[in-house]
Parts: structure tokens; C-alpha cells; sequence
């Protein structure tokens, strides 16, 4: 007979105003259950919030207590395996006190994981105050758990516990970015690399010496509750009871004992017909969420991207029949990690145009180290995007009278063309598709002056915003349908190198490949990528001309300025029009406190 488990320890060993792992401050306790306790913090190094996860030393040394501890161990080994934009992020791992004396379960040694902090709240709380979902809504959600999940499953883990607790939101803009959490009873198949054995929590029964049942039996697969081998058919399973919850609010497994429940697994079909049919869903998402509701395991989906592509088939058909305008709006919102692929990655823009002054021809300064300045600024001039991303000079350089010249402007673009067959399994660049920045006015007349301001001032169709970082410190940008975080990197020959790396989706240099970063060492444009290469935005990167004391960049139809003596290094990120665009500076004065932000 195994030992009693004990009541959870008191987690007195963290408290709130600790500061854990020497940069985490804890602020406040924002829930508890299972074998955790979770607190809200701030990232006392990078000014930012987190979340700080503490296993709380359920069942003490008895072998529930074992097998609970080594699971909170192995979470954050899986988190760390796992790089997609819709897997929940985690920063830092690692124990309180002194942990090689302290047994698990003990006070000393407890272990602690640091992840990204979701101010969105979780499925669970949307459908409580919200309600039933649209299937649009669904299909955006579920979709992006599907990708998630088609990592996890390529790797080898099985999530196990699949569930609206366990689906994060995040606040992307007017946007929520769902997150799968809680890797924390995720099985590693056996099949994995060897070397990786010593990292994951043991079959449960062998770690606990006993039988420990881990799932949450209202979303649990059938052969969860009977204690048979867990497969990527089982996150399959759960996920589609949660987008049965979210078609209608109701969980069609929900207040049964474990026994009454495996009965009541099979006779699914009838329970979503039942759930859905009143809520006017189409048959085809029945028939596609039945499918993926099978009993038995090798009748289900077989992967878990076909619930995504069948629900996305099914809204887009559903959409066609009712709501497709004859015209898509430009500025419709897409979903920020929708699932049908729309192959987009565009091309690099074509050749810059010049200016002609004089019958000479002025090619655009992309290759000039320093361009000289144009004289005063009440002259009409117009600015192109200068070289390398180097640390910008301060001082004004003094010119007689130089042509002016433009923007770089993109070719018009063919239309987009099959790509010859490739080799089977090889990338293949996708169909074109037109940037903002090609199709961008020319910018011209006076330049206007922006000084430093906290709230954002609006010129030029956007939204401009001024952020004074630490030359190492990592910045957040958000703008569009996408969040970036950008850091600079010293390069021996005093230029900086610019890390730019998607937040809230993957980055591609402009006809590149998605990737979860990209590097810049001069000025260029980044698309925003879906990880199905769907273009969601565009990023031009800008250094600015020197001109009289001032650093000039194009911004759409306008020409702005900033105050070298405000900002000495200034960078544009602009994200087009619409949209926000910032100047990132790392030498200048502070930015000044508004009135209104005082009080």
C-alpha cells in the first residue's frame, strides 16, 4: 500500500516582495492547484512582468509526491524543446534554498519555473463571460492549439492535458494570442533520443510505486480514463471536446464519475449533435469534430493539423455561402495565427527608382557609408533610406547643395506564378505578394519635427511612439498583427547588429524563409509570418539622413525630424500605414513624463 499523500506544504519558502533567481521580484499570488502555486512578477533586469510558477510539495516524500515533483521538473524541460509562437514561452528554470541537500517535496529545493506572463486571461473565463463562440473565433483558437501541438507531437510529447484552464490569452493590440500551458503531466514517447531519458518524469505507475491518474477527466481521451497508452490521438481527442465547449458553452463530459464518464465516451456522437445542432453548426464541422471524437484511437484524425484544416475548411466555405463581401476590405483584421495556408512570402522590392536633377541621374545613397547633408531644412528635400545600422552621428554635416533624391520604390509586381515542382520534402519559396512599402508615396516637402513625447503624436498615417533603451536591453514593438522584439548587438567595427525576432509570430527577410529570428546589418524590410507562411505585416527598418542638427526619415507621404541632440542613434521601425512606428534610440535624453500621465 502506497503512503497517504500529505496536504499541501504552505509555500512559505517564497513570499510576496522575494526576489528569486536574483532578477525575479514576486508581486502578487494569482492562483494555485495540482502541484503549483503561481505568482506574478517582474523581471526586475528587463522591466518586465512573468509569471513564477513553484511547485508546492503536494504528497511530501510519499511516491505521489515523487511523481508530482519530477513532472514540475520535466514541464520545463518540454517548454524548453518548444519554440512555437503559440506554445506558452519559458524564461528560467531552477530551485529555491539549497536543493542538492533537500529531498523532493521538502521546503529547501523547491523547484521554480519563470514563463511568460498572459494578461488575457484563459479560455475557461472567455466562455464564462462571453459565452458560446463564433466559428470563426473557434477555428482561430483551436487552429492555433493545433500548431502548437504539431510541434510538441513532431518532438514526441503528448500534452495529456488539454483543457479551456490550459489555453492562455495574450493581448496582441485589440488581439488575444492563445497559448497552450501546463506541460506539466506531458508524456515523452519512448521512442525518443536516449540522452533525453534523464530529463522527463518516469511512466507514472513506475516513478509513484503506484497507480497516480493524471488528467482532467471532463476533457480526458477514453483510453485516459482506462489507464491504456496516452498517443498524439488523445490531445487530438481533448482538443476537440474543447471546441465542442466553445461552439456552445457546454462541456458534453462534464459532471461524471470516471466510470460513468468512459460509458458516456461512447456515445459521443449523439452528445455533439445534441450540443451543436441547436447552435445552427454546420454538418461539416460536426461530421469533423465526430471523426476527431472517436472511441477508439486508430479511427480519429491522425494528425492533429487536420482539425485545424478541417474547421478552417469549414469557415471559409461557411463564409462563402454568407458573409463573403464582394470586395475584401484593405484593412480587415486576419486572425493572428489563422490555418489555411495562404502562401505570401514576399519577394525583395524591386529596383530603387532616382532622381533626376540636371539630366543627372542620383542613385539612392544604399551604398554610401555617411550621405552629406542638404541644406536648411525650409527646402524641399527628399530622403531615401540610408546604409548600415551603425551608431548615427550627432553632429551635423555641412554641404553645399546636393540633388535631391527619393525613396526606394518597388517595380510594379507580376502576378503571382506557380513555382516549378521541387524535390519532395524541399522548400519552396511561396506565391508573391505586395508589401506596403511598395506601393509607398514618395516623401517630400518640409520635414516635420517630432520631439520626445511618452504618448503617441500621429504624422503620417501613423502612430509614432519614442522608446530609450539600454544598448543591450531587448525592446518590445507592436504594430499591425504582430509583435517583434528587437536587441542590438555591438559589431567589432563600432556598427550595430540588429536582432529582430517574432513575439507573436515568425519573421522572414523579404523573400526569405519563416524563422523565428532574423538579423539586419543595415536598413531593410522584414515581412511577419504565420507559421502556415501567411503574410500578416511588413516592417521597414530606417536610419535617418543627418541634416542640420537633426536625423530626417521618410514616413509615408511625409518627411519627419528628430533632434540629434534628443535622440544621438535614432532607429525608424515602421510598420506601416495605419499602423505604429517607433524611433528605438539608445543615446539621448530621457523621454519627458506628460502632465496627463502624472496624475
Amino acid at each position: 500500500m502506497g503512503t497517504a499523500p500529505r496536504a499541501p506544504k504552505e509555500p512559505a519558502a517564497i513570499k510576496i516582495g522575494d526576489l528569486v533567481l536574483d532578477r525575479y521580484r514576486v508581486v502578487e499570488q494569482i492562483a494555485s492547484g495540482g502541484h503549483s502555486v503561481v505568482f506574478r512578477g517582474l523581471d526586475e533586469r528587463l522591466s518586465r512582468p512573468v509569471c513564477i510558477k513553484v511547485f508546492s510539495g503536494l504528497g511530501g516524500k510519499s511516491g505521489v509526491g515523487r511523481t508530482s515533483y519530477e513532472h514540475f521538473v520535466q514541464e520545463a524541460f518540454a517548454l524548453s524543446r518548444l519554440t512555437h509562437p503559440n506554445t506558452l514561452r519559458i524564461y528560467d528554470f531552477g530551485h529555491l534554498g539549497d536543493a542538492a541537500a533537500a529531498a523532493p517535496g521538502e521546503r529547501d529545493g523547491m523547484p521554480l519555473q519563470v514563463c511568460e506572463f498572459m494578461n488575457g486571461g484563459t479560455l475557461s473565463q472567455v466562455i464564462r463571460e462571453q459565452g458560446r463562440q463564433s466559428l470563426e473565433e473557434t477555428a482561430r483558437v483551436v487552429g492555433a492549439m493545433c500548431a502548437a501541438l504539431g510541434e510538441a507531437h513532431a518532438l514526441g510529447i503528448v500534452h495529456r492535458d488539454i483543457k479551456p484552464q490550459n489555453i492562455l490569452f495574450g493581448a496582441v493590440g485589440t488581439n488575444k494570442l492563445p497559448k497552450l500551458a501546463d506541460f506539466g503531466i506531458a508524456k515523452w514517447s519512448a521512442d525518443s533520443e536516449q540522452h533525453e531519458l534523464a530529463k522527463r518524469a518516469e511512466d507514472t505507475a513506475i516513478v509513484a510505486g503506484q497507480k497516480l491518474a493524471m488528467y482532467s477527466p471532463s476533457w480526458a481521451a477514453p483510453e485516459q480514463l482506462a489507464g491504456q497508452p496516452v498517443s498524439a490521438a488523445t490531445d487530438i481527442y481533448s482538443l476537440a471536446v474543447v471546441a465542442v465547449y466553445m461552439l456552445s458553452a457546454k462541456a458534453i463530459f462534464a459532471d461524471e464519475d470516471v466510470y460513468a464518464g468512459y460509458k458516456k465516451r461512447r456515445h459521443a456522437d449523439e452528445l455533439i449533435r445534441d450540443a451543436l445542432l441547436p447552435q445552427k453548426v454546420p454538418m461539416r464541422v460536426i461530421a469533423l469534430l465526430t471523426r476527431a471524437l472517436a472511441f477508439d484511437p486508430k479511427k480519429r484524425l491522425t494528425k492533429v493539423e487536420e482539425l485545424a484544416t478541417g474547421l478552417a475548411t469549414a469557415l471559409e466555405a461557411d463564409a462563402g455561402e454568407e458573409r463573403r463581401p464582394a470586395q475584401e476590405p484593405t484593412a480587415a483584421l486576419q486572425p493572428v495565427t489563422p490555418t489555411i495556408p495562404e502562401l505570401a512570402i514576399t519577394p525583395p522590392v524591386g529596383t530603387p527608382t532616382v532622381a533626376k536633377r540636371g539630366g543627372n541621374t542620383v542613385p539612392p545613397p544604399i551604398a554610401n557609408p555617411a550621405p552629406p547633408a542638404p541644406p536648411a531644412a525650409t527646402r524641399t528635400t527628399r530622403h531615401s533610406v540610408p546604409p548600415p545600422i551603425a551608431a548615427a552621428a550627432a553632429a551635423p554635416v555641412a554641404s553645399a547643395d546636393i540633388p535631391p533624391v527619393v525613396a526606394p520604390q518597388a517595380a510594379p509586381l507580376p502576378p503571382a506564378i506557380p513555382h516549378p515542382q521541387a524535390a519532395p520534402g524541399a522548400w519552396q519559396p511561396p506565391q508573391v505578394r505586395t508589401p506596403w512599402m511598395a506601393n509607398a508615396p514618395l516623401a517630400g516637402g518640409a520635414p516635420v519635427r517630432l520631439a520626445l513625447a511618452d504618448t503617441p503624436v500621429h504624422v503620417g498615417q501613423r502612430n509614432v511612439h519614442f522608446i530609450l533603451s539600454a544598448p543591450t536591453t531587448a525592446v518590445d514593438l507592436l504594430g499591425g498583427q504582430g509583435k517583434v522584439r528587437i536587441t542590438f548587438i555591438a559589431a567589432p567595427n563600432g556598427h550595430r547588429i540588429l536582432h529582430l525576432k517574432g513575439l507573436s509570430c515568425f519573421v522572414a527577410h523579404l523573400g526569405g524563409r519563416p524563422s523565428p529570428a532574423v538579423t539586419l546589418d543595415q536598413p531593410g524590410d522584414v515581412a511577419l509570418v504565420t507559421p502556415r507562411a501567411q503574410e500578416i505585416g511588413h516592417i521597414r527598418v530606417v536610419n535617418g539622413v543627418s541634416d542640420a542638427g537633426s536625423f530626417v526619415f521618410p514616413l509615408g507621404a511625409a518627411l519627419v525630424a528628430v533632434s540629434a541632440e534628443d535622440c544621438s542613434d535614432p532607429i525608424l521601425f515602421d510598420f506601416g500605414p495605419g499602423s505604429d512606428a517607433y524611433f528605438v534610440y539608445t543615446r539621448g535624453r530621457a523621454i519627458p513624463v506628460s502632465t496627463s500621465r502624472r496624475r
